[in-house]
């Protein structure tokens, strides 16, 4: 038997956002409740907030958009979920060296248990990042890995902003898509994926997009 996961956020007003920044606006622009015949909302945000998905575009100028992308390449039928703890800065790869070896693996989801912090300051001024090296060591360890997903507002550190500009070149570059702000809160390494599947807001030149993040996990 199956049962399913949502592995993303709900976006609203109140969402983290990296570096402090702007956050999405919702306004009511048709209102049943003040006469109108159905409700409408307008949505002001950019294409990275929330649990979101980068795209190679993200980072290089002449890289595939998502709109570039088939269906089949945001389904994924390998997917491991590790756990990392960590107090933040960065992830390097002696902190990834006992994932087990898997060479089918395709999407590979890290929990640091930042997904826990999410309401607090803490979560964007103090974020896990990865090293820019751990792009070329998760490649060639899981040869078949096409994302990596994470319970962290940004593959950047805060802290290590500039390093994190490199990972993300590192990892994009390798056609490693890069999923952040997940919710990973019940989700284990004992958790049986079936497949996940990935569905981007997708839009002309996207180089990233909220989406939303479906699991079938296997329950016997």
């Amino acid at each position: 038997m199956t049962a399913y996961q949502r592995l993303s956020y709900i976006l609203d007003a109140d969402i983290p956002v990296y570096g402090n920044g702007t956050r999405p606006g919702f306004s009511r622009i048709n209102d049943m409740r003040k006469g109108a015949t159905a409700n409408k909302t307008a949505l002001t945000l950019d294409s990275h907030m929330g649990t979101h998905i980068d795209f190679p575009l993200h980072f290089l100028a002449d890289g595939r958009g998502g709109e570039d992308y088939q269906a089949h390449e945001l389904v994924f039928q390998h997917a491991l979920l590790v756990e990392v703890p960590t107090e933040g800065g960065l992830i390097q790869n002696n902190a990834l060296q006992n994932i087990p070896q898997d060479v089918h693996l395709d999407l590979l989801l890290i929990k640091t248990g930042f997904c826990y912090k999410r309401h607090t300051d803490d979560y964007w001024q103090n974020n896990p990042g990865f090293a820019s090296e751990t792009a070329a060591y998760l490649q060639e360890k899981f040869p078949s890995l096409r994302a990596i997903g994470f319970d962290s507002i940004s593959l950047s550190s805060f802290l290590h902003r500039e390093e994190g500009r490199i990972a993300h070149r590192a990892f994009l570059s390798r056609n490693i898509l890069i999923i952040e702000d997940m919710d990973l809160r019940n989700v284990t390494p004992h958790t049986r994926f079936e497949k996940i599947m990935v569905a981007p807001l997708l839009f002309s030149a996207c180089d990233g997009a909220p989406c939303y993040v479906l699991a079938e996990i296997r329950t016997s």
